[in-house]
């Protein structure tokens, strides 16, 4: 009886292994051709960055990047973050063969982008010739907001269309959507400002690009899964989402909310240092953050790869497969940020002088501060297994306590220490992320993530 028992447990675990296997292979090969297409666009950006940086200066580098991020900033409070609940119930619908359930899930996303995009949009091309005169103390910036705000109108449903093709399996052809683009606008930023078309030039070109990957990405996705469900995305009824509407409905408020947090720590800083310092000091920690940013640059393919993968893996296999997969994601994450932090840092103190000149070098104490930030890298899988199960409520109010602290820092230590204070805000608030996320991961009821070790009970 007892070699029985132990000869199932011993072809458990093959099975176990092997599931494992393949779901790391596959989130490897998926991975793999983001990271290909994330190396392309870090290559053209090394080669970008420094034109860029160079031909517009410090100053024109910080008055393109106050616009951007000014208009950004009111798009993601304003819009609607549908990435996450269509890459959890599209996995989910598909994966039980509910066709009409997965377009319809898609075609729902696609009303919110769209129609809070046209919303927005309208209203600040409206009121681009008031910012332009209380940001710049010029109206003649109102047709530089309007561009970004076209290409933020475009990229509204940029977030659905790659959340579809990830759930397909469509990784190859997203990456190399992807790397041509960052050819493209490469090309395209050179031109424009070797030919001394200054901000408005560079403006132009990144928008164009991004419009027109937009609407490529809109049309493949739609196409692709229109014809592996035989449905019609726009002939779709929402009411056969009924079952889940409650669920998609939490999802989508705590994902909306959940979006404050990328808003504080991706635009909210810069914005709030354009009330407090000059141009070239914006210019100066944009660079700073910029350089230091590569690393996680590097790091969204994994990050985009393991959601999908999680979901896939928890839909069909169920918890007890999850461990050992974030487990072998923790020690490549741990090994690759090691040698990326460690090669970073030593170049930068040549590098930043000799491609960006001596203008950019008040910058480097600001990259320094805010590779520290990357901490969270360690725990890269964890947002995508609260979201697989279900604890997307509780992700909200992690990111947002996080937010909130940074937010309140930067107030207060902006106009203390300048863009020193901004950056002691933005690693501050990774660092409390992360212990969050860690606390409270470890007393999810009936599960485990270090196999020998006692977690609460408690049901949070």
């Amino acid at each position: 009886m007892k070699k029985d028992t132990s000869e199932k447990r011993f072809v458990f675990s093959q099975i176990k292994n092997s599931v494992i296997n393949t779901a790391l292979q596959r989130l490897a090969r998926n991975s793999g051709w983001l990271l290909a297409a994330e190396s392309v666009a870090a290559i053209m950006s090394v080669i970008q960055f420094p034109l860029v940086a160079r031909l517009l200066g410090a100053e024109g580098y910080g008055k393109a990047t106050l616009i951007v991020g000014w208009v950004g900033l009111v798009g993601s409070l304003l819009g609607i973050q549908t990435r996450k609940t269509i890459v959890k119930y599209l996995s989910l619908y598909l994966s039980h063969n509910q066709n009409l359930q997965a377009v319809a899930i898609v075609k729902l996303g696609l009303l919110l982008n769209i129609s809070m995009a046209t919303v927005t949009c309208v209203a600040m091309y409206i009121i681009a010739p008031a910012l332009s005169l209380w940001l710049l103390d010029s109206t003649d910036g109102a047709l530089l907001f309007r561009i970004i705000i076209l290409r933020d109108f475009f990229a509204s449903t940029a977030g659905t269309s790659t959340s579809i093709l990830r759930v397909l399996n469509h990784f190859k052809w997203l990456s190399i959507v992807n790397a041509l683009s960052s050819i493209s606008t490469f090309v395209l930023v050179a031109i424009a400002l070797l030919n001394r078309f200054e901000v408005i030039g560079y403006l132009t070109a990144i928008s164009a690009v991004s419009i027109t990957q937009s609407i490529i990405l809109l049309l493949y996705s739609n196409n692709k899964l229109q014809t592996q469900c035989n449905v019609r995305i726009w002939t779709a009824k929402l009411g056969v989402l009924q079952q889940h509407y409650d669920e998609i409905r939490i999802m989508l408020i705590s994902m909306k909310l959940d979006g404050l947090r990328k808003i504080a720590t991706d635009k909210a800083d810069v914005v709030i240092l354009g009330l407090f310092v000059n141009m070239q000091s914006i210019g100066l920690y944009k660079m700073g953050k910029q350089l230091a940013t590569y690393v996680t640059r590097l790091s969204n393919p994994i990050y985009s790869a393991i959601y999908p993968e999680l979901a896939n893996l928890y839909h069909e296999r169920g918890k007890e497969y999850i461990p050992q997969f974030v487990g072998s994601i923790t020690r490549w994450m741990l090994l690759a940020m090691f040698i990326l932090t460690t090669l970073l840092l030593s170049i930068a103190g040549t590098l930043v002088p000799l491609v960006f000149g001596n203008e950019y070098i008040p910058a480097l104490p600001i990259f320094y501060l805010i590779m520290l930030m990357h901490i969270w890298l360690v725990l890269i899988w964890a947002p995508g297994l609260m979201l697989t199960f279900g604890k997307a409520r509780q992700l909200m109010s992690i990111n947002l306590t996080s937010a909130a602290i940074m937010m309140g820092l930067l107030f207060i230590l902006i106009p203390i220490w300048g863009i020193n204070g901004a950056a002691i805000a933005l690693v501050t608030n990774y660092w409390i992320w992360s212990g969050l996320i860690l606390w409270y991961i470890s007393r999810i009821p009936d599960f485990t993530l270090w196999p020998g070790r006692t977690q609460s009970k408690h049901n949070i």
